[in-house]
């Protein structure tokens, strides 16, 4: 659906502040009219897609900035419809005139997101693609950066296309077999292609649901929560990774009271790290809040770095949560702390910690600290396997949702055939799969999500 009708917007294309180059963009059906009035002289046989060296004027003739002029005729632009793409000298003064130049030759300010919204609506892009054009300039690691590259690419809309491509087969055959449901022989050999593409589609869902945690994490990072006990040295490992003092250190027991996060890289993968209370009983209400948050933090965490004191026993407490570590088989990275003094655990404790097996003996609180350099190889090794993952990945919430939907909607009309039951509930069940895997790619839409998904962008894009 071409969008030649709409309003033509323009917005400030780059960063705000001060630049070499600073772009004005344009698009829109009298993208090349505001353009010929901008720049008196301008050709208007000018080729398309051709730089020009150009004299941007104000209403009253007056020199605003000498700067390279391109028009991008639709449908061959990022839009989709013409577009025009001013490169200025990028100071802020010069960018906000010219666009006020082009607002009072009739564009409007862009929304944000709103030149790639309309390159989807003109069929530049699907959703996935321009979802991709916001992750890449997001993107702070190589891994995000490499993701949003794939999608932007069309490979997770191609896949999707194929799986949809397959059941729209299947779903023809269930309108034929509606039509000539008297003739079983020719009913029974349409079930067994149906069944086939019922089953092959739904093994290509189940591979991108089971990559999904690989994905996010590349798009988002890694989320690695530290805990264990009070003292055990959670914030000192939070600093020493952080390279900074940002966490608060005392000898003082109870000192962090709530969590702290931020972002690190590790060869090229982002790591959330969040710092938590230390789990102890405790009469303060303050401190238990943050310990609950402590507990509720590692429940969702990708990797947890469980710190203990090797220079004491273990408490009770502490033993307990190694087991539960164990049977949960959440990635865990065992650091025992403090390994500069005495080794103070018991026998049965010592076993306990050599079960683990991501493990590493350290102690950050020396001068200088002792085993920094296993401890990150150890964790750079686990960032690398939890966002490791082969073919197409699904990175968003948005896409899950819609592949499990699709996953339910098919294992239903699977079982409806094989129930040999009315032909009209399984066609029911695979419009339903095909609805949801259309929300993902944009073939079937609705404003609120297109409103969500776009009001993620910057205005120039």
């Amino acid at each position: 659906m071409m969008t030649g009708n709409a309003p033509t917007i323009a917005a400030i294309a780059t960063p705000a502040g001060s630049g070499g180059v600073g772009i004005v963009r344009i698009s829109g059906g009298h993208a090349e009219r505001i353009l010929e009035q901008m720049v008196p002289g301008w050709p208007s046989s000018h080729p398309t897609h051709l730089m020009r060296l150009s004299r941007i004027v104000d209403t009253a003739g007056e020199l605003i900035d000498e700067a390279l002029a391109v028009i991008m005729r639709g449908p061959r632009s990022y839009t989709g419809d013409d577009v025009v793409e001013l490169q200025c000298h990028g100071g802020p003064i010069v960018l906000r005139r010219v666009l006020d130049r082009a607002l009072e030759l009739g564009a409007r300010i862009a929304e944000p997101g709103e030149f790639t919204r309309r390159a989807f609506l003109n069929g530049r892009l699907d959703l996935t693609q321009a979802e991709a054009v916001a992750d890449l300039v997001n993107a702070t690691t190589d891994a995000a950066h490499r993701l949003a590259l794939e999608h932007l690419q069309g490979s997770l809309g191609e896949e999707i296309r194929g799986i949809v491509e397959s059941l729209t087969v299947a779903a023809v055959l269930i309108e034929a077999a509606l039509d000539f449901s008297h003739e079983e022989h020719v009913y029974q050999i349409e079930r067994d292609e149906i069944g086939e593409r019922i089953d092959g589609a739904s093994a290509r869902l189940q591979q991108l649901r089971a990559k999904f945690d690989q994905g996010r994490r590349q798009r988002e990072g890694v989320r690695v929560v530290i805990l264990g006990a009070t003292n055990a040295g959670k914030s000192t490992l939070f600093n020493t990774l952080h390279g900074t003092d940002r966490a608060i250190v005392t000898e003082i027991e109870g000192t962090t009271r709530d969590f702290l996060e931020e972002e690190i890289q590790l060869e090229g993968v982002a790591l959330r790290l969040i710092d938590t209370a230390g789990l102890r009983e405790t009469e303060d209400r303050v401190e238990a809040i943050g310990i609950e948050r402590s507990r509720e933090l590692g429940e969702r965490a990708d990797l947890l770095l469980r710190v203990i004191d090797r220079s004491r026993p273990l408490r009770a407490e502490e033993r307990e949560a190694l087991h539960e570590d164990l049977r949960s088989g959440r990635p865990t990275l065992l650091i025992c702390n403090k390994s500069d003094l005495p080794d103070g655990r018991s026998p049965e404790d010592q076993a306990l910690c050599a079960r683990f097996t991501h493990r590493v003996d350290c102690a950050l609180g020396a001068s200088p600290p002792l085993g920094t350099d296993a401890l990150i190889d150890r964790l750079s090794t686990l960032a690398r396997e939890l966002t490791s993952g082969e073919g197409v990945l699904l990175s968003r919430a948005r896409h899950l949702q819609g592949v499990v939907a699709a996953i339910d909607a098919l294992a239903r009309a699977r079982q409806a055939l094989e129930m040999e039951m009315e032909h009209e509930l399984i066609a029911i069940d695979l419009r339903e799969a095909l609805d949801a895997l259309g929300d993902i790619t944009g073939k079937v839409r609705t404003d609120d999500i297109l409103q969500r998904i776009f009001s993620e962008f910057c205005v120039g894009k």
